[in-house]
C-alpha cells in the first residue's frame, strides 16, 4: 500500500503533497511535504501507507524547469527547500502555490502528472 506520483512529462518535475493529519498542530489538521524530484517516466512513493484510509481527499502541486505547472485553485505556502510542515506553517522564504485536489480511490494508488 502506498501513494505514488508518476511523471508522464518529458522533463523532470518537483512535487509536493498535502494530506489530512489530525492534530498536526493546535490549529491545523493537514500536513504538507515536498519536494520529490521525479524524472520522466519515473515514479516516487510520497506516502508509504494506506492513503485511502488516511482520507480520500489529497492535494498536490508540481512544476518542471520549463515553467510547466500542475495546479488548480487550492492555495498553500511552501518553501523552496525540502520540508515537512503542518499546513499553517510558513517562513519568510515561502512562496504561494495553487494545489490540485485529487481523490484516492484505492489503498495502493498512483497519481499521474500528464502533459
Amino acid at each position: 500500500m502506498a501513494l505514488r506520483f508518476k511523471n508522464n512529462y518529458e522533463r523532470e518535475i518537483w512535487t509536493m503533497v498535502e494530506r489530512y493529519q489530525p492534530n498536526c498542530s493546535a490549529s491545523s489538521n493537514w500536513l504538507k511535504e515536498g519536494w520529490w524530484k521525479i524524472g520522466p517516466g519515473e515514479t516516487a512513493v510520497v506516502y508509504g501507507g494506506d492513503a485511502k484510509a488516511v482520507n480520500p481527499i489529497w492535494y498536490c502541486y508540481a512544476y518542471a524547469g520549463d515553467g510547466t505547472e500542475w495546479r488548480d485553485k487550492f492555495q498553500e505556502t511552501v518553501p523552496h527547500t525540502a520540508f515537512e510542515w503542518c499546513s499553517n506553517v510558513s517562513d519568510a522564504n515561502s512562496r504561494t502555490i495553487l494545489m490540485l485536489e485529487f481523490t484516492v480511490t484505492t489503498s495502493d494508488f498512483t497519481f499521474n502528472f500528464n502533459p
